[in-house]
Formats: structure tokens, C-alpha cells, sequence
């Protein structure tokens, strides 16, 4: 065995038995020793962060038909950047979040070709990122990182080209990002980044037949590792050796085929260079690849065509701008502590459009609260304040416990109230009947008894039963501090003694300024939607009755501010 064969056999050895990642392993592998495949995600680090990464929703609120998997194979391949090698380096994050996944998406959106592709400038840079990710943490080796870090990188600086940033010249990465990439990356920024299911086959198959590659966490044993392609599709892996301990390894899901092999495979892309498997791409068992080889996937969007423009336009958010047509304006919102999970809620709309809006169309005022990582599972109305003419009389309001109309409840409170708003009308103004004065609703409550991350969220429409001007203007969300979700212990809001200020009370333009990673309008309205017509939201809602306090079951009206007549 010759000098450079034993460096190599030791260095595999190291990675093999620690990962490439592990603060242990040395900082400086030689450019020249190319026969070693470099790993690099920090397995721990990753777990960790896995939590406060939001659960993707786009599968769950598609109009409650089948997913798209109607297809039994589907590929990305002509998206896929020409495969290329990361050498001994413990840079796969970056290559599996930007080189791949990044430069998929874009490619796919941009209807990039193969020969595309072969354009540096169409593809991403891996080193821009990995040196931007180590500028971040303050990192100073060439050791492992977090897809979470790499996401968030790409979120709030973006990612430069590799024609910019060529993969050569790593050295120690001691070295900072070039600055004069940073105007080019800012171009490629992603709008969010989400955690997927792993272990759900047919989630992962519906993100690749719409076309979104899958960034994918891997363990690694002896037989990938040393895999030449002598199966078509790999269903095991040893993993016994060096007593469990295994490489951690990011890379990128493009595509599936119900017919290869026994159970059906995903097609996995790598970045280990055309030498290694089927060309740098391999086939894994769907079966194999749910309950071993994969331990955690993510999903970005890449250009959402300026989803957020205008969310904090002054026009759209200050009521005394009135548009053409129907808009609601969610105003005078606060969530006042009264005693232990007892709180008061006070809240208003506003009609700012020069169009009545009429009982007939059967909207509503929901007050919702949802789990900040994981609104699928852990949410709830609070309060449904329904305006519509199928109860009572014009002018008349009153209680759904008063009326047997219970498939109409959907919160903990629900109210009925069958009014027209006029332009420049508030509802509760409406609903008071008077003249000369403005007014505010409130709602004495108790908070259910949950615990975790949440976001309280006043929606005017939250159906989508009216055709408005604007919907950004009808969210407006309680938060803690910085934008933060407020955390809650068995139903008391921590850290928030008094009522809620304007600083605690946002519109989602500027909760997604200060939170970029945070659910979008979009994606809460989808959601809200789904739940409404699958029937969740009633099912919750029987389920949260045993928290109803029965002397806080009325509504109140007050009056704030007088008007001029």
C-alpha cells in the first residue's frame, strides 16, 4: 500500500466511523485526495432544530382531491444540475440545500433546459453557501452543518452562482464569502423553507409529480458507501459496522417509479461525482428508504412571483384609504389577561371599501389559534362571529346556543348576527344600530389548555366567502416578542402580564419582516380552509366545549370613540 492509498484508507475509516461532521475529524483534507467521499451534516444539531422548522402544509390543503401521484413514475432529471463531487469535504449540506434542491427549483420554475444547466450561471454555488452558513455560526474547519442553517442562509441572504463562486479553493474555509457575491445572491433568495414527512411515501411522491425536489438527511452504512451500482435498487445497508455509529449525509429526492425493483424506488441524486452509483444518482426501496435510510426531508419555495408585496402598503392596512368595491380591515385588536387562562378579548372590522357588504353573503370573523410548527394538528377557533340572514331578522344578533343551528359552530363562542355593513362601517357599528358612535366588540374567554409555540390570529372572511380588493388586510396576529410566537403552558400566555399593545398586535407584512420562516397568509387561510370543509374545525370544536365557561358566553358591545355627526 503506497502513502496515498493508506491517507485515504484512514481518512474513509474516519468518516465511516464519525462522519465527516464530527468536530473531531481533521480540518484540512488535501484537494488532491478526491477517493474520499465527504459526508458533513451534524446529526445532533439537526435534531434539535428539526422542531422550529414549520410542518409543510401544501399537501394537506390541496382542494381535498387525491394528491398528484396518479403517474407511476415521475423524475426531475432534466432539472438536475450536471452532478459533480464535494471531495473529501464536509460539505454536503450545501450541496444537497443549494446545488441541488436550490438550483432544481429555479431550474423547474424557469424552464431551464439540460443544456441550461451546463451554464454555471443557471447553477448554484455550494461553496457560496457553505462559507456563508460558516460566516453565520462563526465556524473556522471544513467539518459539517445544519440543512436548517443552510435554509435560513439562503432565506434572508440567498446563494450565489456557481459561475461566481466556483467549488475550488477551500482550503481550511477559514475564508468568509466573497462580498462582491452578496448583491447576486440577494437575486436567489427563497421564500421559506418547510419540514416534510419522511416516513409518508405518498406525500414525498406528490411533492416530486408538482415538481418540487425533497432535500433528504440520510444515514449511511458500509453499502451505500461503497456502492458501484452491482444492484439496480438498494433495499439494506450495513449497518453494523464500527457499532452503529454512522455517516450523516445530505442529499436530494428527484423522482420515484412504482415498477422499479420489488416494492417500487426513489431516485436519489448524490455528490459524490459520476463515478459512484448509477452516474451519481441511485435507486432506493421505498420501503428501505421510509424506515432506515432517511431520518428527515425538507421542501422550499423558491419564487412565489411577490407574495408579500404590498403587505404593509399603507393604503392596504390604514382604514381611512377607502378602494373600490368589498374590503374588510381587521382593527382595535387586543387580548387582555384577566386571571390565569382567563383573558378578554376586544376586536373589530372595518369596511373600507364603497360597497355594502350584506348579510346575504354569509361571512365571518373567526379568532383562531394555532400551533406555530405544526397548525395541521394543534389548532382552534376561539371565537366564530357569523354574519349572515339565515337566522333572525335584519338588525337582530344573538348566540348559537339559542338557536339549534349547532352545524353552524365551528368555535368555543359562536355568535350570529344578521346585518348589512355599510361603506365606513365598522361590524360592531353595524350591529349596535346607532348613530353618532363607534364600537367594539369583546368576548370574556378561557383559553384552552395547551402548550407549546402559537400564533393568535383575528381573521375577517376566514371562509373566503366574499371577493375583496385585499386579503392581506383581513389577518392581523398576536404575538410575543420580536414577532415571536407567544409560548403558552396549560393555557396561560407566559410573559405577557397586561394587555396586549400595538407592538404585540401585527399585520402579517410585518410579522413576516421580523419572523421570515413564519406561516404565511396563504398557507394559514389553505389550511383554515381545508379544516372548514373536511369538517376539523366542528370536530374541534365539540372537543373544546369542556373548556366554556358558562358565565362568559355573551358577547358585549361597547362604545370607543365619538364621532362627529
Amino acid at each position: 500500500m503506497n502513502t496515498k492509498q493508506l491517507i485515504i484508507a484512514l481518512l474513509s475509516f474516519v468518516a465511516i466511523a464519525l462522519g465527516a461532521c464530527d468536530p473531531t475529524t481533521t480540518n484540512l483534507i488535501p484537494d488532491e485526495i478526491t477517493d474520499i467521499l465527504g459526508t458533513g451534516i451534524l446529526y445532533d444539531e439537526e435534531i434539535a432544530s428539526l422542531p422550529s422548522i414549520p410542518k409543510d402544509l401544501s399537501i394537506v390543503t390541496l382542494e381535498d382531491i387525491a394528491t398528484p401521484t396518479n403517474s407511476s413514475r415521475v423524475v426531475l432529471d432534466d432539472y438536475v444540475p450536471p452532478v459533480r463531487s464535494q471531495g473529501a469535504y464536509g460539505t454536503c449540506t450545501a450541496w444537497g440545500v443549494g446545488y441541488n434542491t436550490r438550483t432544481i427549483m429555479y431550474a423547474r420554475e424557469h424552464n431551464l433546459t439540460p443544456a441550461d444547466l451546463q451554464d454555471d450561471a443557471n447553477v448554484f454555488s455550494p461553496k457560496d453557501l457553505f462559507l456563508a452558513m460558516r460566516q453565520a455560526s462563526g465556524g473556522t474547519d471544513c467539518n459539517g452543518s445544519v440543512p436548517a442553517n443552510a435554509f435560513k442562509i439562503m432565506q434572508n441572504r440567498g446563494i450565489a452562482t456557481l459561475a461566481s463562486a466556483p467549488y475550488t479553493d477551500l482550503g481550511y474555509c477559514t475564508q468568509g464569502t466573497d462580498p462582491g457575491n452578496n448583491d447576486e445572491a440577494a437575486k436567489y433568495k427563497i421564500e421559506n423553507y418547510r419540514r416534510a414527512d419522511h416516513t409518508d411515501i405518498s406525500a414525498l411522491k406528490s411533492y416530486l409529480a408538482m415538481g418540487r425536489p425533497v432535500q433528504i438527511s440520510c444515514k449511511l452504512g458500509k453499502t451505500f458507501q461503497t456502492w458501484n451500482y452491482d444492484v439496480e435498487v438498494l433495499y439494506s445497508d450495513d449497518y453494523t459496522t464500527n457499532d452503529g455509529t454512522h455517516a450523516r449525509h445530505a442529499m436530494c429526492l428527484v423522482g420515484y417509479d412504482d415498477d422499479k425493483g420489488t416494492n417500487g424506488a426513489f431516485r436519489i441524486v448524490n455528490s459524490w461525482g459520476t463515478d459512484w452509483g448509477d452516474k451519481g444518482f441511485a435507486w432506493i426501496d421505498y420501503d428501505f428508504f421510509i424506515s432506515e435510510f432517511c431520518y428527515s426531508a425538507y421542501v422550499i419555495e423558491g419564487d412565489k412571483g411577490g407574495l408579500t408585496d404590498g403587505m404593509v402598503n399603507e393604503e392596504i392596512i390604514n382604514p381611512n384609504f377607502q378602494v373600490a368595491g368589498k374590503d374588510f380591515i381587521t382593527v382595535r385588536f387586543t387580548d387582555e389577561l384577566l386571571s390565569g387562562r382567563n383573558r378578554r378579548l376586544t376586536y373589530n372590522v372595518f369596511n373600507k371599501g364603497n360597497e355594502t357588504i350584506h348579510a346575504s353573503e354569509d361571512w365571518n370573523i373567526i379568532y383562531y389559534y394555532y400551533n406555530a410548527f405544526d397548525p395541521e394538528n394543534d389548532f382552534g377557533i376561539i371565537v366564530y362571529d357569523y354574519y349572515s340572514d339565515d337566522i333572525g331578522v335584519m338588525g337582530a344578533n344573538g348566540d348559537f346556543a339559542d338557536v339549534s343551528t349547532t352545524s353552524r359552530e365551528y368555535g368555543i363562542f359562536n355568535w350570529w348576527n344578521h346585518v348589512d355593513v355599510k361603506p365606513g362601517y365598522s361590524v360592531a357599528r353595524a350591529v349596535a344600530g346607532e348613530t353618532g358612535y363607534d364600537y367594539d366588540f369583546e368576548f370574556d374567554y378561557e383559553m384552552p389548555n395547551i402548550t407549546g409555540e402559537y400564533y393568535l390570529v383575528l381573521m375577517a372572511d376566514g371562509f373566503n366567502s366574499l371577493e375583496e380588493q385585499y386579503e392581506q388586510n383581513n389577518f392581523i396576529f398576536l404575538t410575543g416578542a420580536d414577532k415571536a410566537p407567544l409560548h403558552i403552558e396549560n393555557g396561560v400566555v407566559q410573559g405577557m402580564a397586561t394587555k396586549s399593545t400595538k407592538e404585540n398586535t401585527v399585520h402579517c407584512g410585518t410579522l413576516k419582516q421580523s419572523q421570515p420562516n413564519a406561516y404565511q397568509i396563504d398557507e394559514i387561510a389553505n389550511l383554515i380552509h381545508h379544516q372548514q370543509r373536511t369538517g376539523k374545525l366542528q370536530t374541534k370544536a365539540m372537543l373544546l366545549k369542556s373548556y366554556k365557561q358558562q358565565n362568559t358566553t355573551k358577547r358585549t358591545i361597547r362604545a370607543v370613540l365619538p364621532r362627529e355627526m
